[in-house]
C-alpha cells in the first residue's frame, strides 16, 4: 500500500523536464500562443460553412466587438472637438463670451485650450494607465476608463464655461488613455498568432466608426447653424456607455497578464475559457493544464525564452506568489517607476525611442493635431458646399482605408505599411497646403471637388498608417511591459498633440490654412523617415520577456517556434 502511494506521488516531485521525459511519446508542452493557434485552426471547423463557424464562435467574436465599440467610443470623444469648435452656438456661448471686444471667437486662447485639454489628460493617463494595465490587469484598466468617459461625456453637456469644459476634457483624456491601453493590449493577447494582425486591425478600425458616428450626428445637429452642442455632447457619449456594458458582460482578462504575475491557475483558466469560446470541443485531455504550462515555462527557461517571474513560477509555490502579488502602495509605486525605466534599459531603447519619435511626428501632430480642425479648415476655404457634409464624407473615406489595412497588414508587413500609409498622407497634405494658398484662383465648384478629393485621399492613407503603427507598437514590447511601453510611446505623441494646438489656434484665428498644413507636412516627413528605424514585428510571436533584441524564433531541439506550431496543427 505504501509503495503504491510512493509510486503514484513520485512523478509530481520530479522536475518538469523529467516529467516530460517519462512520456517521450507525448507532444511537447504548449505555450498560450500554441494553444490558441491549434484551437482556432482545429479540424473540427474545417469544411463548415461560414455562418456555422460564426455561430459557433460568436462568444469569441463578441469580445472583439466589445473592444471595437470601446475603441469607437474613444474616437468619438476625441473627434467631437473638431465639430464643437466649428459650431456657431458653441462659439457664442463658450469661445466668445466676452473674450474679444470685436465679438470674434477666441480660438488662440480658449479654443486651443479646449482642443488640447484632452491631450494633456491622455499624456498623464498614457504613462499611468500602461503601468496600471501591467499591474492590475487589462480588463480592470479598460472598465475604469469606460466608466470615467461615460460620466465625463454626460457631464460635458452641462458645462457652463470654458474653464469647466477644459477640466472635463482633461478628465476625458484620462479615461481615453486607460481605454486605449486596455483595448489594444487585450486584442493582441487573446488572438491566435496567425490572425493577430487581422483581429488587432479590425478592433483598431472601429476608431473610424467612432469618427463616422460623431460626424453623422454633427451633420444632423449643426447643419442648420443653431443646433445644440449640449445635445451633441450627450449623444456622443452613447457608444462609451454601450461599450461599458458589453465589456462587463463579455470581455475576459488576458491569460498573459495572469502569467506575467505568476498566477498559473488563473492563466490556464482564462486560456481554456477563450478556447471554449472559440468553439473547440472541450474534451478534458485537450485542455491546457497548470502542469503543462509549468513544464513549458521550465523548458523555455533552459534555452533563455522565459516569461516574467518564470523562475518563481516553476520553482516556488503558486499560492505564495498569488498571496504576495499586490504589495504596499510604496511597492506598487516603485514597481511602476521601474516598469517605465525598463523600456529604456537592456537595449530596449532601440525599440522605444524610434516609436516615441514616430508617434510625436506622425500620430498626434499630423493625424490628431490636424484632425481637430478639419471642419474649421473647410469653413476657412469659403467653399460653397456645407463644411459639415464635407467632414462627414472625409470621415467616411476612412472605411476603405480600414479595409485596405486589414487585408494588407499580414501580407505587406507592419513597418512597410506604416511607411506607405503615412508617406501617402504626407504627400497629400503637402498638396492640400498648396491648394489652400491658391484656392482663391479656382472656381467655386472646383474648390469643393479638389478639397474633398485631397481630404479623402489623406484620410485613407492616414487610416492605413495609423492602424499599422498601432499594431507595430503593441507587438514590439514584451508582455510584462507591453502596456507600459506603448503608453510611454503614445504619451510622447500626446505632448506634441497638446503643444501643437497652441500653434494651430493662432493660425486658425488668422485663417492661415496653407501655413498650418505646411507645418504639419514637414513634421510628417520627419516621422516617415524615423519610422524606418522601427523594428518590424510581422508574423513574430509575442514576447513574454526581453532577450536583448535577439530573434524570438529561437530553436527548440532544432525546431523553430513556427515549425513547432505547424507540427501541432498537423497532429490534431
Amino acid at each position: 500500500m505504501d509503495s503504491t502511494t510512493t509510486n503514484t506521488t513520485e512523478p509530481n516531485q520530479l522536475d518538469p523536464l523529467k516529467q516530460e521525459e517519462v512520456s517521450s511519446q507525448a507532444l511537447p508542452p504548449r505555450s498560450i500562443d500554441d494553444y490558441l493557434e491549434s484551437a482556432y485552426h482545429h479540424p473540427h471547423h474545417h469544411g463548415q460553412e461560414f455562418p456555422g463557424v460564426v455561430m459557433q464562435r460568436w462568444r469569441y467574436y463578441i469580445i472583439f466587438l466589445a473592444l471595437g465599440i470601446a475603441n469607437s467610443g474613444d474616437s468619438a470623444e476625441m473627434g467631437c472637438t473638431n465639430f464643437l469648435l466649428s459650431s456657431e452656438r458653441f462659439q457664442r456661448e463658450i469661445l466668445q463670451n466676452g473674450a474679444n471686444d470685436d465679438g470674434r471667437a477666441d480660438f488662440a486662447g480658449r479654443g486651443a485650450a479646449i482642443a488640447g485639454a484632452h491631450f494633456a489628460g491622455m499624456l498623464v493617463s498614457g504613462l499611468l494607465s500602461g503601468v496600471l494595465a501591467d499591474a492590475r490587469g487589462r480588463r480592470y484598466t479598460l472598465l475604469l476608463g469606460l466608466v470615467c468617459n461615460a460620466l465625463v461625456g454626460v457631464a460635458s453637456a452641462l458645462a457652463r464655461n470654458a474653464v469647466e469644459l477644459c477640466l472635463l476634457r482633461f478628465a476625458c483624456g484620462l479615461g481615453l488613455g486607460m481605454v486605449i491601453s486596455g483595448v489594444v493590449t487585450l486584442s493582441a493577447e487573446i488572438s491566435p498568432p496567425s490572425r493577430r494582425g487581422r483581429f488587432m486591425t479590425l478592433v483598431a478600425s472601429c476608431y473610424t466608426l467612432g469618427f463616422l458616428y460623431t460626424a453623422l450626428w454633427a451633420l444632423l445637429i449643426f447643419r442648420t447653424g443653431s443646433g445644440s452642442w449640449r445635445l451633441f455632447m450627450f449623444v456622443n457619449a452613447i457608444p462609451t456607455i454601450c461599450a461599458a456594458f458589453l465589456a462587463v458582460m463579455f470581455v475576459p482578462e488576458s491569460p498573459r497578464f495572469f502569467l506575467s504575475r505568476g498566477r498559473l491557475r488563473d492563466s490556464v483558466d482564462a486560456a481554456n475559457m477563450i478556447v471554449k469560446r472559440i468553439g473547440r470541443d472541450g474534451q478534458q485531455h485537450d485542455l491546457l493544464t497548470v502542469e503543462e504550462l509549468r513544464r513549458y515555462l521550465f523548458r523555455a527557461k533552459q534555452i533563455g525564452v522565459t516569461s516574467f517571474r518564470a523562475k518563481e513560477i516553476t520553482m516556488e509555490n503558486e499560492d505564495n506568489l498569488h498571496r504576495h502579488e499586490y504589495g504596499t502602495l510604496y511597492e506598487e509605486i516603485r514597481v511602476s517607476l521601474v516598469s517605465m525605466t525598463q523600456v529604456f534599459t537592456n537595449r530596449m531603447y532601440r525599440i522605444t525611442i524610434p516609436l516615441q519619435l514616430t508617434y510625436a511626428c506622425l500620430t498626434f501632430t499630423l493625424v490628431t493635431g490636424v484632425a481637430t480642425w478639419w471642419t474649421k479648415i473647410f469653413q476657412g476655404l469659403e467653399l460653397t458646399s456645407d463644411a459639415y457634409a464635407l467632414s462627414f464624407y472625409h470621415t467616411l473615406a476612412q472605411i476603405p482605408g480600414m479595409m485596405l489595412a486589414s487585408s494588407l497588414i499580414d501580407i505587406v508587413g507592419r513597418r512597410r505599411l506604416v511607411i506607405l500609409g503615412f508617406g501617402g498622407g504626407t504627400a497629400t497634405l503637402f498638396l492640400f497646403s498648396m491648394f489652400a494658398n491658391s484656392v482663391q484662383s479656382l472656381e467655386n465648384d472646383v474648390r469643393s471637388a479638389v478639397a474633398l478629393g485631397l481630404a479623402c485621399c489623406y484620410s485613407i492613407c492616414l487610416c492605413v498608417g495609423w492602424l499599422a503603427l498601432d499594431c507595430l507598437s503593441t507587438e514590439s514590447f514584451p508582455t510584462r511591459v507591453r502596456s507600459t511601453g506603448r503608453g510611454v510611446c503614445v504619451a510622447t505623441g500626446r505632448i506634441a498633440g497638446f503643444g501643437i494646438q497652441f500653434l494651430y489656434g493662432p493660425l486658425m484665428n488668422e485663417n492661415r490654412l496653407g501655413c498650418m498644413l505646411g507645418i504639419a507636412s514637414m513634421f510628417a516627413v520627419c516621422g516617415v523617415v524615423i519610422s524606418y528605424q522601427t523594428t518590424d514585428t510581422t508574423n513574430v510571436d509575442l514576447q513574454d520577456h526581453w532577450d536583448g533584441g535577439k530573434a524570438m524564433e529561437l530553436p527548440r531541439d532544432g525546431v523553430t517556434l513556427t515549425d513547432r506550431r505547424k507540427s501541432y496543427l498537423s497532429m490534431q
